[in-house]
This record gives structure tokens, sequence and C-alpha cells, in this order.
């Protein structure tokens, strides 16, 4: 049986990933090696968009083989020039084995682009996964200019959403170059850790970074305006933080208000008990390049409102059959669908049914299958 010599290039371990990369490293025809161009969980890193050191409580690093690439991170955020990649060590572990394809994760940092470059000129075929679509993505000349030589020089494009597809598209991707690999988590996971609900009320539920575009104020204020002469027992809880916990918190400050909680931040681990017991998920985000949380929720059996700019929704909610897409930043109408929730006229516990039959359809299952095909591809051509 034929073994391909995978390679794959990320910027660092990922919690979404490593479930993925494990399940990779079990294919009986594919023989894994990740390279991390850093390793920020050494220790307790700060995040951003949270606003505070984390550890992720799952294995991140086990269950597959695996080396990092000398470099230096200055702290803050992983960027274009963070870490300092010694390129000399990223070609030596390029060029030191015969790969019959080598996998890029986007090009957040220049020496993913670089890796690129040497595949290039070593005739070695190379693969591009990212989340960029043509509504969270910036444009420009240099950049159009690069995106262009991605797609045209990358022997497969695995697309991880619709979205996501449709900007490869429009930057001239052949359609023999598409492989549907799509952003997924851990389902066996968070359906085995599936729970009762402890209590009849409403539970609505956010779980993200507090940031500015996903938008948690705004749902904050839709929610009291759909709580109005509602007499149906509810509640929304808030996990996560950020900076905008500090607007969340002026908003309360004005409407005293018991029925609102504040969770703070949840590890991996702690999620799904939190997930169980709501009845619908909301994520108002604008210009979201997916959002996995979604398929958190969903494996949860949970209806779930979302946007129009969040990739996630486009591929995953049926309107009104497991949940709700509604126009980014429009208040009035997430205000109208949480009023239809709080009042009763639909039968959530059967919208949450078909999310697990839509997610079950959206998993590592597919993931390994498509880079197998991709892998399959090189032969044909």
């Amino acid at each position: 049986m034929k073994k391909y010599k995978l390679a794959y290039f990320v910027s660092h371990p990922i919690q979404y990933q490593a479930p993925l990369l494990r399940k990779l490293a079990l294919h009986p025809e594919i023989e894994l090696t990740v390279f991390f161009l850093c390793n920020p969980q050494k220790e307790d890193y700060y995040d951003v968009g949270f606003g505070k050191e984390i550890k992720w409580d799952v294995p991140l690093l086990e269950g597959y083989k695996h080396h990092f690439i000398e470099s230096k991170l200055n702290g803050g955020k992983i960027g274009f020039k963070n870490p300092q990649v010694n390129l000399r060590d990223l070609k030596k572990k390029l060029l030191g084995s015969k790969w019959d394809a080598v996998w890029f994760h986007g090009y957040i940092n220049k020496a993913l682009l670089y890796g690129m470059w040497l595949c290039k000129c070593e005739k070695i075929p190379f693969f591009f996964r990212a989340e960029s679509n043509l509504t969270c993505t910036s444009t420009g000349f240099v950049k159009d200019r690069l995106i262009k030589w991605i797609v045209n020089k990358a022997a497969a494009l695995l697309w991880v959403s619709s979205d996501n597809k449709d900007y490869y598209k429009f930057y001239g991707a052949d359609d023999n170059k598409l492989f549907f690999t799509p952003y997924a988590v851990d389902n066996d996971f968070f359906q085995s850790k599936a729970c009762k609900k402890s209590h009849e009320k409403i539970i609505i539920l956010y779980a993200s970074k507090f940031i500015p575009r996903k938008n948690a104020p705004l749902l904050l204020e839709a929610y009291l305006e759909a709580r109005k002469n509602k007499k149906q027992d509810s509640e929304l809880w808030f996990v996560g933080d950020g900076e905008d916990r500090g607007k969340l918190k002026s908003i309360l400050e004005k409407n005293a208000r018991d029925d609102i909680k504040l969770l703070g931040f949840k590890n991996q681990t702690e999620l799904p008990e939190i997930f169980s017991q709501c009845d619908v998920f909301v994520l108002p985000s604008n210009k979201e390049p997916f959002g996995l949380v979604i398929n958190e929720i969903m494996n949860m059996g949970k209806a779930v409102i979302s946007t129009n700019e969040v990739a996630a929704a486009r591929d995953l909610i049926e309107n009104e059959k497991n949940g709700w897409i509604v126009e980014a930043g429009s208040k009035s109408e997430l205000t109208r669908v949480l009023q239809k929730v709080l009042s009763g006229e639909y039968d959530l516990q059967r919208m949450g049914e078909r999310s697990i039959a839509k997610i079950s359809t959206w998993s590592f299952k597919e993931d390994v299958q498509g880079i197998f095909n991709a892998l399959e591809s090189l032969s044909k051509k």
C-alpha cells in the first residue's frame, strides 16, 4: 500500500486542529509530519481577543508526529513578522525529506509564504487552506497579486466553507484544484458530552470573545427589548471575555436584572456542560470568517441565531429549520427573532435535532477524505 508523505506547516498548535491531525495520522495511506512555527503554549500566553492569559486544557500535541521550526516569539499577537522564524531551519526541514505534498495553513506569517515559494522552486506540490472569503478578507493591489499567485501555483485548494470556495473561484481557481475540507470540530467529543437540561427556563447563550465585531452588546440590547412584556421565564448567558466586557457591564448597570449572567471565560472542557443548558445560541458577528463555535453548539443539539456575515451560517443554518439568519448589525431583526423564541412559537428541541443531523455531515471525516482526494489527484496530474 502506497503511503503519501504529507508535511503540514502552520503557525502554532491550534485547539480546533489537534483532533483532526490525530485522525489524519491514523490514516493507513498518509504519513503526516506537522511543522509549527512556534509554540505559545509552552507557557500561558496573552490572547489579545480575550484580553487575558490563556492556556487550553485539551492536549494539542499528542497523537501525531510534529516538530518546531527555530523561531523567536516576541509576545503579543502572532502575525506577519511574529514569530521571527529561522528561514534556514525552515528550508532544512522542508527540503530534508521527499514529500509527496506540503500543506500550508494560511499566510499569517511571512515564513509560510517563503515555504510556498520554496515548494514552487523545488517543484514540490503544495496545498493551501485558509478561511479567507470575500466578505471578511481585506484586499489591495499587492495582496490580490499574492492570492492570485497562490491560487495559480497551488496543486490543491482545500476549501473550508462555501464563502471560502467562492473566494478561490474569484481569484481564478480551477474546479479540479478545489477539494472540500470543511472547517469542523471534534463532533464525537461534543456529542458525547451532551447532558440533560437541569431547568425549564429558556436559556439564550453567547459564547465567544467580547470584541466589537462580534456584537455582544447588540445582543444584550436586543434581548432587553425582546424580553419586554414576555411572560415566559428566560435567561441570557454570556461566556467569554474581552474589551467589550465594560460595555456589557455598563448596559447592565442601567438595567438591574437577575436574568442576565456574565459567566466569564470558560476553557474547552468546561464548554459542553454550559452548551447543554441552553436552548438557543446566538453569534451576532459582523465579518466572521467562519465561526466554529456554531459547529460546537450544533453538536449539542441546539438551535442557532447568526448573521449573513458569518460564513458558518450559510453552510450550517437552514432558516427556521435549525435556526435563523439575520442581517448583520440589525438590532431590530435580532429582537424580532428573539421575540419569536421567547413566545414559544417554535419547537426548539426539534430544531436542535435538525442541527445534529446537519453537523454530522460536516466533520473531520470529510476533511480526511478531502485531503486524501487531493493527494490522489497528484498522480492523475
